[in-house]
């Protein structure tokens, strides 16, 4: 066996150890999927902490703006599941046995509906918003702009939500 052979191959002692010698790109992966589960985690506690607080105080609204606070903290709480999710799949992925792909674009669908509901609170003003001014026009050209980019916005949203469904119907290839 050559010099170059012997730098190029693991130690056996480094296969016993891991059974699966991990180079950069998967020490990345792992990495990526720790920060996501501990980014899914501490939205979560978050989002719990801040639906405690919001039932226990009435959330500071009337009943129509809780059912859309409530709805927001909902897909939160989604956003982190599928940030946890999403961690697992890299750990596994990193570690050598990748789980099977989820049949729906499930991060597409989450980040529409967010942006979507995101405009359509800013527009129809359903959460009360304390200390922030909304942005007005101040002529006839800046109304019209401010509303062809809402509706370019929101087509964009449920573009993206379609994009990540239709990824259920599309013919999936199998490797054989």
């Amino acid at each position: 066996m050559s010099v170059i052979g012997i730098y190029r191959q693991p130690s056996a002692r480094m296969a016993q150890q891991e059974g699966f010698p991990m180079d950069a790109r998967h020490r990345g992966i792992q990495i990526l999927g720790w920060l996501s589960i501990i980014a899914g985690y501490g939205l979560a506690l978050l989002l719990i902490r801040g639906i405690f607080i919001g039932i226990t105080r009435g959330f500071g609204a009337g009943r129509s703006q809780a059912f859309w606070i409530f709805l927001g903290y909902l897909l939160f709480l989604a956003l982190a599941v599928y940030l946890f999710s999403v961690g697992r799949r890299a750990l596994s992925f990193a570690k050598g046995s990748p789980r099977p792909r989820a049949r729906c674009g499930w991060g597409r669908i989450l980040l529409g509906a967010i942006f979507l509901l995101g405009s359509g609170v800013d527009h129809f003003h359903l959460i009360p918003v304390r200390g922030v001014k909304h942005l007005e026009p101040t002529n006839e050209t800046q109304a019209v702009a401010m509303k062809v980019t809402a509706i370019v916005i929101a087509l964009g949203c449920i573009l993206l939500i379609f994009s990540g469904i239709w990824r259920a119907f599309r013919p999936h290839r199998t490797s054989a």
